[in-house]
């Protein structure tokens, strides 16, 4: 049964089927091949993944971040960082990967991060020069922390398929350094290419402009502050941070902005609804697909399989990092996750490896896989809006995932660079 659905899944993700609908079909081939499962229990554990009050924060972070975009939030964030880092050469470039810093603490979602930022950003850099393959791969890549800088939907995710008493809290501030080492490692590159390739940059801001641009960003930079001090202060779980967002960023764009009126609300609200449908439907199938694989004992062939490579809790993370950046390049970040959580969390747990730390080295690991094809949906979006070519964006994100990977080895490998933070805050 276990060939049937891994076979069948393969062959429907070759022929362009999308991923949720691939997990779901080959589900059902290999209930249909196994002829005494009834096909009723594919509907039902697909349901109770679901089917969970905590994933209610997901659709409320999409909506904040939604509302926070259509309220000028975004165009704050980018006047702020710019007047940061833009007197320096490829400032702009610089900009883009401050901006992702600070939206990142804002959606929770890379591909909100490109979609809002990308759209402003890539055709400012083009504007003044830059390569469009830059541009875009520049933007792809900052928008990588957007799912790990805290708040983070694939975080919420990765705490509730775990359980275990894993805290979303931990796993939120656990994201905090390693995210800000990304960024200043991308900055690091913008910096370095662009001097060689000559971009510009602006003129230094006066320090009277520096102060008027951080308080009118001052809202958007509170966010993620709200969010994180009343999860770990234990006064809102996960689901009511989310919440208390949604009405924080209505609040702002409607009495402190007023770029938000009611007309925007209900096209804002389908938007959102398109967005979580995209999500879910992935966590539904996901969860029904790995159900099956878990019943066909295939997760405890993998376990027993790498157990028996090394029982050396680093050599073991090595090998779960090389089969995640592998299955980054093929599968969609969530789906991933729902499907192996329940393979490798028992690998993890038999050598002694923190739940917490593996956490942010799976959910780094695999929104690497963004930036690299066939996959990688950030090098479509960005490229699409540089007006480029798929070949062009790689070519130059490459770098950037070079980074990537070498902020991933350093997590890994020092596991105090994740844990530091949660165990100062949360003892």
């Amino acid at each position: 049964m276990a060939s049937v659905l891994m076979i069948g899944f393969l062959v429907l993700l070759t022929i362009g089927l999308p991923i949720a609908f691939a997990m779901g079909l080959a589900t059902i081939l290999a209930i249909a091949w196994h002829g005494t499962l009834p096909f009723s229990l594919f509907a039902q554990r697909a349901l109770i993944g679901a089917d969970s009050y905590s994933l209610l924060a997901i659709p409320f972070f999409i909506l904040a971040g939604n509302l926070m975009n259509v309220g000028g939030i975004t165009e704050r964030i980018v006047a702020f960082a710019n007047a940061c880092v833009g007197r320096f050469t490829g400032g702009l470039g610089l900009t883009t990967v401050m901006s992702c810093m600070v939206f990142s603490g804002v959606s929770g979602s890379a591909v909100a991060d490109a979609s809002a930022l990308g759209k402003v950003l890539i055709p400012g850099m083009k504007k003044q020069g830059y390569d469009g393959g830059f541009a875009a791969s520049v933007t792809a890549a900052a928008s990588v922390m957007g799912p790990i800088i805290p708040p983070s939907i694939p975080l919420v995710i990765y705490g509730l398929s775990v359980g275990k008493g894993v805290s979303v809290a931990a796993l939120f501030l656990g994201g905090v350094v390693p995210g800000i080492a990304l960024g200043v490692g991308l900055g690091i590159v913008v910096y370095v290419i662009a001097r060689k390739r000559n971009y510009p940059r602006h003129e230094a801001v006066p320090l009277r402009q520096l102060v008027s641009a951080a308080g009118q960003a001052g809202w958007a930079l509170f966010m993620p502050v709200l969010i994180l001090v009343g999860i770990t202060g234990g006064v809102v779980t996960v689901t009511e941070s989310a919440a208390i967002a949604v009405l924080y960023a209505a609040f702002v764009g409607m009495v402190i902005h007023r770029e938000l009126t009611w007309r925007n609300i209900g096209p804002i609200f389908v938007q959102t609804a398109l967005d979580t449908a995209v999500v879910m439907i992935i966590i539904a199938f996901a969860s029904g697909f790995g159900w099956l694989m878990a019943v066909s004992g295939l997760p405890k062939s993998i376990a027993a399989w790498i157990s028996g490579i090394s029982s050396d809790p680093l050599v073991i993370l090595l090998l779960i990092n090389i089969l995640l950046l592998i299955v980054g390049c093929f599968m969609e970040a969530i789906a991933a996750m729902i499907i192996l959580i329940p393979v490798l969390i028992p690998i993890v747990e038999a050598a002694g490896i923190d739940l917490v730390h593996f956490g942010l080295v799976m959910v780094f690991n695999l929104m690497l896989g963004l930036l690299t094809p066939p996959v990688g949906i950030l090098l479509y979006i960005c490229g699409n809006f540089a007006n480029v070519r798929i070949e062009a964006v790689v070519r130059e994100v490459l770098p950037f995932l070079g980074v990537g990977v070498i902020i991933l080895a350093l997590i890994t490998v020092f596991p105090a660079t994740v844990l530091w933070l949660p165990k100062l805050v949360l003892g």
